[in-house]
């Protein structure tokens, strides 16, 4: 049996993103520098990061938005007529070829996976030799703590997420289960965590039945532009988290080895 890629749809409405138009600086970066004609989004969700690539017109022609939920795949076909939604293991994607795709994104994925080390090899796989790939997740201090408590199998304690597997205790951890032979990485960097206030008080509008649940990922889209800017500015540091990426490409015949 194939192993869960994330939340299970139980969940699913309890962890519910919201879709703006902000991405992280580091992978508009990327992808601005190498614009992909067909992208891949592993663990895809509600479509929090390919919903920004495809407004800001980097991505050329194809979005494949793989995720274990066939309810965020449909949420995600519905975001452009780009994404081609796939059901599936983000871990062992068989309806995506050997290097069928220019670039990978998997955020806030890996840290789910019950084993870890199994997303760098289908990113290799699946990435065309000079394709490059965005990792990001999380990392958890000695003294890190949040308001979910851990849900079996993940650990029994207060963290970022109740369905987290694991959170990682360093950069370098991070990175040690991304390396591949096959890929090369170009950044590996930490910044603090933190949560936006008005992502925290429109989510308790929804526990409290003021706003419909269903409504949250979309509804940073139908507001003044000023709050949009004001949840970017508005940031509450998580104690002890820090957000964890890493960009690469695959290596090309002439680098290998």
């Amino acid at each position: 049996m194939a192993a869960s890629s994330g939340p299970s749809v139980v969940d699913l409405e309890h962890s519910r993103y919201f879709l703006t138009e902000w991405m992280p600086p580091l992978l508009q970066q990327t992808a601005e520098q190498s614009p992909p004609r067909v992208l891949a989004d592993l663990g895809a969700g509600d479509g929090g990061t390919l919903f920004p690539l495809d407004r800001a017109g980097l991505v050329g022609e194809v979005i494949y938005a793989v995720d274990i939920s066939e309810m965020h795949v449909t949420w995600c076909q519905a975001l452009t007529p780009k994404v081609r939604g796939i059901v599936s293991d983000v871990a062992h994607v068989d309806e995506l070829a050997d290097e069928s795709v220019d670039a990978v994104v998997s955020s806030q994925v890996i840290e789910h996976l019950p084993d870890d080390r199994a997303l760098a090899p289908e990113i290799a796989r699946i990435l065309r030799p000079g394709g490059w790939f965005y990792v990001s997740s999380v990392i958890r201090g000695p003294h890190a703590f949040w308001m979910y408590k851990g849900k079996p199998p993940a650990p029994e304690r207060w963290q970022l997420d109740p369905t987290h597997m694991r959170e990682y205790e360093s950069e370098e951890q991070f990175r040690s289960v991304l390396e591949h032979p096959e890929l090369r990485f170009d950044v590996v960097r930490a910044s603090q965590l933190k949560a936006p206030l008005t992502d925290l008080v429109f989510r308790v509008g929804a526990l409290a039945h003021v706003i419909k649940r269903e409504r949250l990922p979309e509804l940073y889209l139908n507001l003044p532009g000023w709050v949009t800017r004001a949840r970017r500015a508005t940031g509450v540091p998580i104690p002890g988290y820090r957000w964890v990426e890493a960009t690469g490409v695959k290596a090309t015949a002439d680098r290998a080895g």
